[in-house]
């Protein structure tokens, strides 16, 4: 049996499998459209686990849920188990835009054969990442594959779908007009008709269409996701390009940004050593801050200027690659240090925290090249630096990282130089609830400046008392499921 022939025979199987996760969305996630976030616990991890076991079918040969792809899928799995364990509003944003890229990117690279040995270039890279477009192109077919599941002994269901669209037409043209206009003409037509009218209108209601619509809508892309990635990845077997580039020029600008970066280096030795920071904030943020982003952007140049020029320059530039591998390193420990001070002196918050991260990712990056030159092993920088962020990014995602944040500030603020503002963890979610309420009078009794007689946490924690409870039983998550226990 030819693949094709397979996937025609199992068709309906699939089809039904996407309509029933479009219906569980439409059930228990619709909330997402006025609660935002906090719509997002329990269900969206169902929902995003029966997305995965969907795309499992994807394979016919092989499935994604083996063993040589527990490498990428473990911290894929970390990401859809946040859902199901934090309040986080930080994080899952970032998941909405994050996880479809993550998963497309390395649910495809599991269908190239011998993925696990191939050298990952920008040719591949962005193949990879453009299959996430893919199903767009899909949609007609999956259409017409969604509307031959009305044949009734394989003539089209013409005489079905005419009483629903005539039964459609009427209740609205119906309930929009000819009811309304006749209930003002009568008034004793009006009280005979009035509860089948409102009892009519709350059913046929705008949200329930949305709802119809929507479910058609994702239960079209899902179906096309399936055809789309069943289509082989048209790319050659890449390896890495062996092609010279003239080490005359780019010794030049390598050697020359060397100088730069040790010029810098040796001017900032002496603030290096220094655990201060200025008076005012202003200056803090120039000196930390902008400072911080622009050594992190200039640690991204010097990783694409190794990833064009490693192996293809002759031994002395080759010999000036790894020092200026180096001095990148302690540019970034430069940055570190920076962040470091700035977080002593004022304490965590979810841009401080990630920006600490970045400095990690970046150091056991760096860590991993100059190891790699040093020992002129074979370079595949695309892939390591994907699968390093995708782990870290998914250990991030479990770790509770609204209480190292609050935590961390109440240690920090007990220092006497401490310039931490507690109240300015109040932009935290109610993850820290339950610790917030029991520590409060040991913590969190701020009184507002505003208003002598009003506590400023008090709102806070009203707040967060407010958006749990008003949860729907598979809105919540096991923060908030531990928070009613205690309660």
């Amino acid at each position: 049996m030819s693949k094709i022939t397979e996937i025609f025979k199992q068709r309906p199987r699939w089809i039904i499998h996407s309509l029933l996760i479009s219906l569980f969305w439409v059930i228990f996630l619709w909330n997402f459209w006025h609660k935002d976030i906090q719509a997002l616990g329990i269900n969206t991890f169902i929902f995003l686990s029966l997305v995965l076991l969907f795309l499992n079918s994807v394979l016919l040969e092989k499935r994604l849920l083996a063993k040589n792809n527990l490498t990428w899928l473990i911290p894929l799995v970390f990401i859809v188990m946040s859902f199901a364990i934090y309040d986080n509003p930080f994080i899952k944003t970032f998941d909405m835009l994050i996880l479809p890229v993550l998963a497309t990117i390395f649910i495809n690279y599991s269908l190239l054969p011998d993925s696990q040995k191939k050298y990952w270039d920008i040719r591949l890279l962005f193949t990879l990442f453009f299959r996430l477009f893919a199903p767009f192109t899909k949609l007609r077919k999956s259409a017409q594959a969604h509307d031959q599941m009305l044949k009734i002994s394989n003539r089209p269901a013409d005489i079905l779908k005419k009483i629903i669209l005539g039964l459609a037409a009427f209740i609205l043209l119906a309930i929009a007009i000819i009811i309304p206009l006749l209930s003002s003409a009568d008034p004793e037509f009006s009280k005979r008709l009035g509860h089948v009218y409102q009892w009519s209108t709350s059913v046929v209601s705008s949200t329930l269409l949305m709802k119809i619509i929507f479910f058609y809508i994702l239960s079209l892309f899902l179906y096309a996701i399936f055809l789309a990635w069943q289509e082989p990845i048209k790319i050659k077997d890449n390896e890495a390009s062996g092609k010279k580039i003239d080490s005359i020029v780019s010794g030049i600008v390598i050697g020359g940004t060397l100088l730069l970066y040790l010029l810098f280096l040796w001017l900032q030795l002496q603030r290096l050593w220094s655990n201060t920071l200025p008076n005012d904030f202003k200056a803090v943020e120039i000196l930390v801050k902008s400072g911080f982003w622009q050594l992190i952007l200039l640690s991204i140049i010097n990783i694409i200027v190794l990833f064009f020029s490693y192996k293809k320059t002759n031994r002395l530039v080759q010999g000036i690659l790894t020092f200026f591998t180096i001095a990148s390193l302690l540019l970034l420990v430069s940055a570190g240090h920076r962040m470091f001070l700035y977080v002593g002196f004022y304490g965590l918050s979810y841009e401080k925290f990630f920006a600490s991260y970045v400095v990690l990712y970046c150091a056991i990056l760096f860590i991993y090249l100059i190891i790699t030159i040093a020992t002129q092993s074979r370079l595949n920088i695309i892939k390591f630096v994907l699968f390093l962020f995708l782990w870290m990014y998914g250990v991030i995602n479990i770790l509770p990282v609204e209480q190292i944040i609050l935590r961390s500030n109440i240690a920090l603020a007990k220092n006497e130089h401490s310039r931490i503002n507690l109240s300015e963890s109040r932009i935290l979610s109610s993850d820290v609830l339950s610790y917030v309420e029991k520590n409060r009078e040991k913590y969190f009794m701020t009184v507002n400046p505003d208003d002598d007689k009003e506590v400023i946490w008090d709102k806070w924690i009203l707040a967060k008392q407010n958006i749990v409870k008003n949860k729907q039983w598979y809105e919540l998550n096991l923060t908030n499921i531990l928070y009613k226990i205690g309660k």
